[in-house]
């Protein structure tokens, strides 16, 4: 069985305790180290070979969505897979802003961590099955007379507007004029349309859940899209299990 390899940093001891008697019952989860201070869980992060880490928001040093910052994380989906455990709700966009895996509410529910426990070994699986795919390569744009060079991890999703595409990047949104069949043929695998008028970069996908009759694609900046049924097979085998 592949172990886990997991740390957890948090300034309450007890907290601590509680959450590694639940992963106890867990026997893939290789508990590796404890820290309750910010600045000992980067150094040891930035040094170490880590899966998944429950990271607490608030606590001495610096802050765990600092921590977050300092990692300089370009995907949820990134090792270490970080989850941010707290008492407050009010730090969700932040955390999934800054490429947050999970947010857990304390005092941390079994069922909420069994369902975070088995989105991780998903992703983490992804990753030791697809190594080529999450390599970068540049992708070309032509906005007017300009060709726009893009790495292929900064582009989020593709979404039409009117007679323009719009392309959401990590850090801008650029118009194009190019049509979703164009833009189809000659985009790498990760990139799939999901809707009539949306495609999305799958390696920044952090969760898939129903909706209505069709589903919703959470990813790792927060935003969520729409995901038609319609397109579930151009989509489906790269994110959900197979039955």
């Amino acid at each position: 069985m592949q172990q886990i390899k997991t740390v957890i940093a948090d300034d309450e001891p007890l907290a601590i305790s509680n959450l590694k008697a639940k992963l106890a019952t867990y026997p893939n989860i290789q508990i590796d180290a404890c820290f309750d201070n910010g600045d000992e869980v980067l150094a040891y992060l930035q040094h170490n070979t880590v899966d998944l880490v429950f990271l607490d928001i608030q606590m001495p040093g610096i802050k765990g969505i600092e921590v977050l910052k300092q990692l300089n994380k370009s995907s949820a989906m990134a090792a270490p897979l970080i989850i941010l455990v707290t008492a407050y709700d009010n730090y969700a966009f932040s955390a999934y802003e800054h490429f947050a895996f999970d947010y857990l509410l304390k005092p941390v529910s079994r069922q909420r961590l069994a369902q975070t426990l088995l989105d991780a070994k998903t992703a983490l699986d992804k990753q030791q099955d697809l190594p080529v795919a999450i390599s970068q390569s540049k992708l070309t744009f032509k906005t007017g007379a300009s060709t726009l060079l893009l790495d292929d991890i900064d582009i989020l999703m593709i979404e039409a507007a009117g007679n323009y595409m719009c392309v959401y990047t990590l850090s801008e949104n650029l118009i194009i004029r190019e049509t979703i069949k164009e833009l189809m043929q000659r985009l790498p695998a990760q990139f799939a349309q999901v809707h009539r008028s949306t495609i999305v970069n799958l390696h920044h996908v952090h969760k898939v859940q129903p909706h209505n009759n069709d589903y919703q694609l959470l990813l790792s900046n927060g935003q969520t899209v729409a995901a038609s049924r319609r397109f579930k097979a151009d989509w489906s085998s790269q994110l959900l299990p197979a039955k």
